[in-house]
């Protein structure tokens, strides 16, 4: 207890003394007797807890065991008294003595006053030690400056003072010419000295419980001063306009440079002298320098000023929210690596590994100390980890931003919409630059500018000045809802409820006439009409949904992922996994998209196609006509309308042979040919059966007369039905369609037997 407090009064003795001499210099051996004083307060302090639990438990009775006493029974038997005196053995205990912890006791208040004189001497040590390395801070800067200037000003090129700001792992590594009372400070206080005297400071109070101490002066002295010195709206905006915050990144930039420089090597020390090596898993530490010291006044600061704090938080536009947000966040992520990696330690690491002359002492202590990337991550996590990063990430109102952005890409497909539903679907809607769109043309196959516009405006979600990886859910979320409603636009449009074309002139607001004139006539592009009536147009659309519905599953998933990954290096399985999970997560987006597709071609398109191959087939009736009483010749070649029966259905699939999904393949064809098979197996039923009852009417009379070439009327028209027939045949097969899984043409093939027949006697006959 004399030793300790002798310890601490010679300190504050010396430091009255400094005080008058205005020096604020502490020696080494002061702090290391300080620092021996904690121990000797800890151990005293134990020693004292210890001597008021025993008298504690003593008052309360809570006395140890003593073993039984054993009678004399000499004394019975001669007829004393039952009051004999008792016999101790050797087992009998003693009392307990007290003396120690009642000598303890009378010493509580001088061991307390000692604790109380210890912390305060500690932290005053500190204290001094911190303001001399920000006064050696702005002696060098000051001098820098005064240097530069002159020699701006002499116009030559001597060599500058060399006052680099803190050589990033100690309190000073500089060389000057101008400043002598600054040389003789770096003379008597060495890096290596200031590194010991701080350690011993940091560890003192830590051993008395004091480690919120260490942080609070760390924060007060060291860094609160640095970041009120460059902290300011003019230094925010610097760079830009009025609430741009164009001079953010470059402002905290500048600040991580400067703790770094400056107190680099204390962050590392502290880092490493706290940590607790026997247990990896334990992220927590008695004194956390980097979190409550650093980032906690950081935070603080940006967050309790209401302009700084409005500005950054609450622009009002989401351009500048979302530049506010990544600089933030990447000051953040990267505090850890950038102060806990001094500059010396990362020019080393280029390719120079001798220590040179200009180097101090601290620079190679450093260097042989460096902390291993698992330390600098943990010490990452618990900034993560502070309840002032969960405070500070909550100013974000994020979901306005989402919002913000979300509405912007509404817009734009709005208006896209808005102008296809006008012009139809050769509308010019592509807003982005001429490149983009042959980009896109080439590398995705688009055609239609509405979809140009769509993949787009889907891609610009994931740009890297738009994206925030927190908003990445609903990001995803936009993306399906965006395509949603493109594919309901498309899909009601194909359907007829939404018409395509401007509504009548008289709907449409007339101009004002300038000048006195009359005003010039609205005009309408065209009166509305539904696209879904025009099978080309169906299949069209239909295809740029299918480039659409790939392109989902494949090229935006890659640029979603490309966005979330940014420039980290992972590994190819976590880049397959991530890439399943989004594509997972947008499949619900271009399972919109194949009904369309489907609908499109196996309903729409079918019911176009067949409704114009079907046409022809009034002409069947007509055929009778031509040889009913007419002696006409027995025909020779199929009518004309059977070879326009399918031209409607070979065309079409000449244009989009390579245009029809995969997914389609040939149905679509098989059910026209079976509709338009039965249609016309049913009109030559019909016919058949017109002209059976007209040769029933007409068998018994006598003047019944023999066509040219020995064939009734009826024998003729039965073989204009097979010519036909054959004919037809053959176009089922030229369309890709094998007619024996035809019904109706089999049909067919039955009802025109008998005029077979008679082509192979015709035939066989000539």
């Amino acid at each position: 207890l004399l030793a300790a407090e002798k310890a601490v009064q010679q300190y504050r003795s010396n430091r009255s003394k400094d005080h008058e001499d205005g020096t604020k210099l502490t020696d080494l051996d002061e702090t290391a007797s300080l620092e021996r004083a904690a121990h000797i307060t800890l151990c005293l302090l134990a020693d004292l807890n210890a001597a008021n639990e025993q008298l504690r438990n003593m008052t309360s009775g809570s006395t140890p065991s003593k073993a039984a006493p054993v009678r004399n029974t000499s004394t019975a038997s001669t007829g004393e008294s039952q009051s004999a005196a008792v016999v101790p053995n050797l087992r009998t205990a003693l009392e307990e003595d007290t003396e120690s912890a009642q000598f303890l006791m009378k010493l509580a208040p001088r061991i307390r006053r000692l604790e109380s004189s210890t912390v305060e001497s500690l932290s005053q040590a500190m204290e001094f030690l911190l303001l001399q390395i920000q006064e050696a801070r702005e002696n060098a800067e000051s001098s820098g400056a005064v240097a530069r200037n002159k020699s701006e000003d002499d116009g030559t090129d001597e060599k500058k003072v060399s006052a680099p700001p803190m050589s990033g792992n100690s309190m000073q590594s500089i060389s000057t010419t101008g400043s002598k009372d600054f040389d003789n400070d770096l003379d008597l206080l060495s890096d290596m000295d200031a590194l010991l005297m701080l350690g011993h400071c940091m560890r003192g109070l830590a051993i008395l419980g004091r480690g919120d101490n260490v942080e609070s002066i760390f924060a007060r002295v060291a860094i609160m001063p640095l970041i009120r010195s460059k902290v300011s709206m003019g230094r925010l905006d610097e760079g830009g306009s009025r609430g741009e915050c164009a001079g953010l990144f470059s402002l905290l930039d500048e600040m991580a440079t400067s703790i770094q420089q400056t107190y680099g090597s204390l962050l590392c020390l502290a880092e490493d002298m706290f940590h607790v090596s026997g247990d990896e898993s334990n992220s927590s530490i008695d004194v956390d320098l980097l979190t409550a010291g650093v980032w906690v006044p950081i935070a603080t600061a940006l967050m309790a000023d209401t302009a700084i704090k409005m500005a950054i938080f609450s622009p009002g536009i989401a351009s500048i929210l979302q530049a506010n947000y990544i600089a933030l966040d990447t000051f953040l992520a990267e505090l850890a690596g950038r102060l806990l990696s001094p500059k010396s330690i990362e020019g080393r690491a280029n390719g120079s590994s001798a220590i040179t002359n200009g180097e101090s002492e601290a620079d190679a202590f450093l260097q042989k100390s460096a902390l291993p990337k698992e330390r600098i991550d943990r010490a990452q996590e618990r900034i993560y980890a502070h309840s002032k990063t969960a405070e500070f990430s909550k100013r974000w109102n994020l979901p306005i931003y989402y919002q913000l952005r979300f509405g912007e890409s509404c817009s734009r497909l709005n208006r896209a919409v808005d102008q296809t539903k006008r012009e139809g679907w050769i509308a010019q809607v592509f807003s982005g630059s001429e490149d983009r769109a042959v980009e896109l043309k080439s590398k995705i196959g688009f055609e239609l500018t509405l979809f140009l516009e769509l993949y787009d405006v889907l891609s610009d979600l994931w740009r890297p000045d738009v994206i925030l990886r927190p908003l990445t859910n609903r990001f995803l979320r936009g993306s399906v809802q965006l395509v949603g409603r493109s594919v309901s636009f498309i899909s009601e449009s194909m359907e007829g409820k939404i018409k395509f074309g401007e509504d009548p002139a008289e709907n449409k607001p007339k101009s004002e006439p300038e000048n006195g004139g009359s005003s010039e006539p609205a005009y309408p592009t065209r009166a509305p009409y539904c696209w879904g009536e025009s099978e080309d147009d169906v299949a069209a659309v239909a295809w740029e949904l299918t480039i659409l519905e790939s392109a989902i599953q494949n090229d935006y998933v890659d640029t979603v992922c490309e966005s979330l990954q940014g420039d980290q290096t992972t590994d190819p399985a976590e880049t397959d996994e991530l890439k399943t999970l989004v594509g997972e997560l947008l499949r619900e987006a271009s399972d919109q998209i194949r009904p369309i597709v489907d609908k499109a071609w196996n309903s729409v398109i079918v019911r176009l196609l067949t409704t114009k191959c079907v046409a022809p087939l009034s002409a069947v009736k007509g055929v009778a006509v031509m040889y009913r009483m007419t002696n006409r010749p027995p025909p020779t070649q199929p009518s004309s309308f059977v070879g326009t029966i399918f031209r409607p259905l070979k065309e079409f699939s000449q244009s989009f042979t390579n245009r029809t999904p995969v997914t389609i393949g040939s149905k679509w064809k098989q059910q026209i040919v079976v509709t338009v098979s039965d249609k016309y197996a049913a009109a030559v039923d019909e016919l058949l059966t017109t002209v059976q009852r007209t040769e029933v009417a007409l068998k018994n009379r006598k003047a019944r007369r023999v066509a040219a070439g020995g064939m009734s009327d009826g024998e003729k028209l039965k073989l204009q039905l097979y010519l036909d027939f054959k004919f037809f045949h053959q176009s089922v097969r030229e369309v890709g369609v094998d007619p024996g899984t035809v019904i109706g043409v089999s049909k067919l093939k039955e009802l025109t037997a008998e005029g077979e027949t008679l082509y192979q006697r015709q035939h066989n006959g000539s």
